[in-house]
């Protein structure tokens, strides 16, 4: 196939060169109904938002340009079949678990720094979840990868697991080669299912790290947008196995994404496909190298440092730069001084800030620099270095209360102090990254007290944990 063809994106152009009178949905009708203090600003993209009427193919039933859009992408990526989200990973997630799970198999093997999304599907799904704590890296201070020992252990001893769910890359670009673990999975017949959110732009190859499916993965989902030229909620779904049953797939795909996919975002993901293929060798190099100068020029900014992992097993994403605090301040702190800049970054954490370059060169990135030095001039000495993150002393293996069994559960809110015992009837995530620090039918021990201590005393931003702004804690009446 012609990886430079565009078919979504061209026959919304052609659709828009008829100069068509809309009678259908949406209301703006290609914008000539709009607000005028912003019709300017929306107009191009307004051109292109429209609905499933003849020649621009259905998303839930693609048979024409959709259906071409996605077979490209399929090709482009190695799978069998691809499919385009518009709600994000997050519709990528819930699809795929929701299809591994039914009422004979619902034990979910999961790695325990997932995204919020997988630990929501597995709740609608009832399931019982095995979580895998994963290696800590001691120097970029977060949770990194499962070893393959984990998941040795955890396949030996729920052969009936419906599936393993793996987060790779973690959010700060942290990855490894995870065809052991597919391969150790597959020998129990246990289908693995990735989180690749992102990772959409691994299929270049080096110097990226190796792509889930090259690595044999069944299905994979990527957030589009994370890195790829994509709209905000463009996602991929790719399959790539005959272990998942692609009707039960498609069928949750419906149930989970909006009856009314956004043309815009699935242009763009057909665009954003077309640009990864025709990216050039030289291209990648040109990036490449702009990125390394832009690491080093940060390296001679006093009070911080980049750092990566060191972990042998671990690659860490060329686009991912991690800037730790060498300062009193917080990773939080040093990101508000960059706002004030006009830098805008991607998260931080108590030590960290975490930065997404462009797959491009774009020129921009030494403007950057000359802001950051401007926001971190003259930052404090600390003789003490500052508490970090750090990791949970708990097994590495653990079986939560099965959610069909919490359903008609009592709770009751606790002072965070006197809730290590009980079971977790909320989840508290810090957000971003969106990685649950507590799960819902989690027990609770100390590691949780204190690390949701240090959340709040660095007022980071916490989904959940309802009562947390009174120091409670929400548990289900379980001991």
């Amino acid at each position: 196939m012609n990886q430079a063809k565009t078919p979504l994106y061209d026959a919304l152009m052609r659709h828009w060169a008829r100069r068509p009178i809309s009678f259908h949905v949406p209301g703006h009708k290609y914008g000539a109904v709009f607000s005028k203090r912003a019709g300017d600003v929306f107009s191009s993209v307004l051109t292109l938002d429209a609905t499933e009427i003849s020649g621009l193919d259905d998303l839930h039933h693609p048979e024409a340009a959709i259906a071409e859009a996605q077979a490209l992408a399929a090709e482009l990526y190695g799978a069998e079949e691809t499919f385009f989200l518009v709600n994000g990973s997050t519709a990528g997630n819930l699809a795929m678990i929701a299809a591994v799970c039914d009422e004979k198999k619902r034990k979910v093997i999961v790695q325990r720094n997932c995204h919020k999304s997988v630990m929501h599907a597995l709740q609608l799904m009832g399931a019982t979840p095995v979580l895998l704590s994963p290696e800590f890296d001691s120097d970029m201070h977060v949770a990194s990868h499962v070893c393959v020992e984990a998941i040795k252990e955890a396949l030996a001893l729920h052969r009936d697991a419906a599936a393993v769910v793996l987060t790779n890359p973690n959010y700060y670009g942290m990855s490894i080669d995870l065809t052991e673990i597919v391969r150790l999975a597959h020998d129990y017949g246990v289908p693995v299912l990735v989180d690749e959110a992102h990772g959409a732009h691994f299929v270049l190859g080096p110097p990226f790290p190796k792509p889930a499916l090259a690595c044999g993965a069944d299905v994979v989902v990527q957030s589009a947008h994370k890195t790829l030229p994509a709209m905000t909620m463009g996602a991929f779904l790719h399959v790539n196995s005959g272990r998942i049953d692609v009707e039960r797939l498609k069928y949750f795909l419906q149930l989970f994404q909006s009856s009314s996919p956004s043309y815009p975002i699935m242009a763009s993901l057909d665009l954003a496909r077309s640009y990864v293929a025709e990216l050039a060798e030289d291209d990648v190099a040109a990036m490449a190298a702009e990125i390394e100068e832009f690491k080093a020029a940060l390296a001679h900014i006093d009070g911080v440092a980049v750092v990566s992992s060191r972990q042998p097993d671990v690659q860490t994403d060329l686009l991912k730069v991690t800037v730790q605090t060498r300062s009193s301040l917080t990773g939080y702190e040093l990101q508000q001084r960059l706002e004030r800049e006009g830098v805008f970054t991607e998260l931080a954490d108590p030590l960290n800030v975490l930065l997404v370059c462009p797959l491009a060169a774009t020129g921009r990135l030494m403007e950057a620099v000359r802001k950051m030095k401007r926001a971190w001039r003259g930052l404090p000495a600390d003789e003490t270095p500052l508490l970090g993150s750090f990791p949970f002393l708990r097994p590495p293996l653990s079986v939560l209360v099965p959610y069909d069994e919490l359903r008609d559960v009592r709770k009751k809110a606790v002072a965070l102090e006197e809730a290590e015992g009980y079971v977790a009837a909320e989840t508290v995530i810090p957000y971003p990254p969106g990685v649950p620090l507590m799960w819902i039918g989690e027990r609770i021990d100390r590691g949780h007290i204190e690390q949701i201590r240090q959340l709040l005393r660095h007022r980071a931003h916490v989904q959940g944990g309802s009562r947390l702004g009174d120091g409670l804690l929400v548990v289900y009446e379980l001991r």
